[in-house]
């Protein structure tokens, strides 16, 4: 499966600060794909650390082009930057401290980008590693591979959250359709590129862990503040979307966006209580409160976080599954 022109079908941005203990693992997966016809634009952020000497010898392969600033730039304007340097009809970006599950990663993707033309988006089932040896779990994002319409696909990333960004591959000539990424946003790149696609074509998924995502500790954690400008920039990504359905569409819509504004209050806290870290939960959920008390408060969500925190994982999760059976007789029932 090669290009018959002289730009590679694929370009991968490799973005890099401070990660020269992982860039190697990063790197070396990407350059073993069984699929040949990509560039790395691999950009060092002005690292601190022995990077440049992680990267020197990688600078071999043709493949690999390093782009070194001499000041940061910093996460958002590094990864426009790539985009801007990416010559390949397909676009990916890595972070340095995630990986290339598969071989046949980028064969997979392309296939299912080639055969079919509408689809803008193509992503993957991804493990969450504590490290390169330990995985946590596979999050899928559904039962099994498909393609389907973005419009459809729209409500299952607002509803249910979005993919990774390390790994996700993209048609350029839609990410220039939508305008590329929006440099005013910090926290929600991967919404506002995921959900703007969903409104310029066709959706793939492919039920296979491809991919790698290295978890680390939120730093949101830390920082209320940051949680807080991130619920007001998916706000913002929200109003756009939907913005580019028809007025009628956006009509019968509304109860998706109230569900989308719902779900962005207390994701984050309802994360961390079924985690089990009910301090930072209760910290998480009182900036959903602050952000908007009404919307945060009077909603389904509210009341598993506090029946999960209050019962705790046992009980809570058999009542749950009691609950799942009653209501699975009830549907028999009823048909």
């Amino acid at each position: 499966m090669q290009a018959s022109h002289n730009a590679p079908l694929v370009s991968v941005t490799v973005l890099n600060y401070n990660y020269a203990g992982f860039l190697p693992h990063c790197l070396d997966t990407i350059l073993q794909q069984s699929f040949r016809d990509f560039e790395v634009i691999l950009i060092n952020d002005c690292s601190t650390d022995n990077s440049l000497e992680v990267i020197k010898p990688y600078l071999r392969d043709s493949r690999v082009r390093l782009i070194d600033h001499k000041q940061n730039k910093g996460f958002v304007a590094s990864l426009i930057e790539g985009m801007q340097e990416s010559r390949g009809k397909y676009l990916s970006v890595i972070s340095a401290d995630d990986w290339v599950v598969s071989p046949q990663a980028f064969a997979r993707q392309v296939e299912v980008l080639e055969q079919h033309p509408q689809v803008v988006m193509a992503f993957s089932a991804y493990g969450l590693y504590a490290d390169e040896q330990t995985l946590s779990f596979v999050s899928r994002a559904a039962a099994s591979s498909y393609v389907r319409s973005g419009r459809d696909v729209f409500a299952d990333f607002l509803l249910n959250g979005y993919p990774q960004h390390s790994g996700t591959m993209i048609r350029k000539s839609a990410y220039e359709a939508i305008g590329g990424y929006d440099p005013t946003l910090r926290w929600s790149l991967d919404a506002q590129m995921w959900l703007g696609l969903c409104h310029f074509g066709d959706i793939a998924y492919i039920d296979e862990m491809l991919y790698a995502y290295r978890r680390h500790p939120s730093s949101m954690s830390k920082d209320p503040t940051a949680l807080r400008n991130a619920i007001h920039e998916l706000f913002r990504i929200f109003d756009w979307t939907f913005s580019l359905m028809p007025e009628e569409e956006r009509r019968q819509k509304q109860w998706l966006y109230r569900k989308a504004r719902q779900r962005a209050l207390i994701s984050f806290a309802a994360d961390a209580v079924f985690s089990g870290n009910l301090q930072l939960g209760w910290r998480f959920y009182r900036v959903g409160l602050q952000v908007s008390p009404w919307e945060t408060l009077l909603q389904k969500g509210s009341l598993a976080i506090a029946l999960r925190a209050l019962l705790g994982a046992k009980l809570y999760d058999k009542l749950f599954r009691r609950a799942q059976q009653v209501n699975a007789k009830h549907a028999a029932v009823s048909v």
